[in-house]
């Protein structure tokens, strides 16, 4: 497994970056979640190596970014500024990237959780049809990890492996359970456990959180359809209104003041409004519900 932005390994890493301990582990006392982040994300690391690596990636970072930058500026201007704004730009890099390594673990959460709340319906679905089918609950979970159902297949993968070994199947569900980031997932496995412990009926259970799940996706459906509305507004007001009624009143503006509108004018216009719709698809596609 590699970290994003670090330039080795994860085992070389670990021990190149072992002198950074000390202030990795004063920023690890006052993230409370990183652990939980990487037991969910599967990051075989504690908070302290895995701050620590994140700090030599971001120095490593800083120090390329300032070389290169050196090297680009210094026919350009003069040395003492070549070399101050490439240290101020390398420091922006440093900060950046290592605000984005501290919270990758929770984004490596976040897509997990997508990956297994689209693929749980049809899982369960999958599961509720073999076992009115008659195939034994065994042999349902084996045909789960052959299907393609993404993060899902690989947690049963880990459930057939320990049920192989000897333990009993409601002790391996609650196992895959308990570190899964997904909060649908945990209760249906426990559900599913719970009842296989009171002797109910699975099928039947199984088709009451199938039912439960359906309903859920059709309200989060109507509730981003709702939220839609004025979200478009807002769009026409960014990409057509106030781009149109901008630039006319930018040309009134500059007919009675000395600023005069150049080319470099629209360019800067055309990048800000590539960003604002970038911001806005983002902000559209995380509203969007798990189905």
């Amino acid at each position: 497994m590699r970290i994003p932005l670090c330039p080795l390994p994860l085992e070389k890493a670990k021990s190149v970056s072992r002198k950074f301990y000390g202030p990795a582990d004063s920023i690890a006392k006052f993230s409370s979640s990183l652990k939980l982040n990487l037991e969910q994300a599967g990051i075989p690391l504690t908070p302290k190596e895995y701050i620590s690596i994140s700090i030599f990636s971001s120095l490593f970072l800083f120090v390329v970014s300032t070389l290169v930058l050196i090297l680009i500026t210094i026919n350009r201007l003069a040395i003492g500024q070549s070399i101050g704004l490439s240290i101020i730009i390398g420091l922006i890099f440093f900060v950046a990237s290592f605000f984005y390594l501290k919270t990758y673990p929770k984004l490596l959460v976040k897509k997990k959780v997508k990956n297994i709340e689209k693929n749980l319906l049809y899982t369960l679905k999958h599961l509720l049809i073999q076992i009115k089918s008659g195939i034994p609950l065994y042999d349902c979970f084996v045909s789960i990890t052959k299907g393609n159902y993404g993060v899902i297949s690989s947690e049963f993968e880990k459930l057939v492996k320990d049920v192989d070994t000897g333990k009993p199947i409601e002790s391996a569900l609650e196992e895959i359970s308990v570190k899964n980031p997904s909060l649908n997932f945990r209760r249906s496995i426990w559900q599913i456990s719970n009842g296989m412990k009171a002797g109910s009926d699975i099928g039947n259970l199984l088709r009451e959180i199938i039912n439960t799940l359906s309903q859920q996706q059709i309200v989060a459906i109507r509730r981003y359809g709702s939220q839609l509305n004025p979200l478009t507004l807002v769009y026409m007001m960014i990409a057509v209104i106030l781009p149109s009624l901008g630039i006319t009143f930018l040309f009134i503006f500059s007919s009675f003041s000395p600023i005069a509108v150049t080319e470099m004018t629209f360019w800067i216009i055309l990048v800000a409004l590539a960003i604002l719709q970038f911001m806005y698809i983002g902000i559209i596609k995380s509203r969007r519900p798990y189905v």
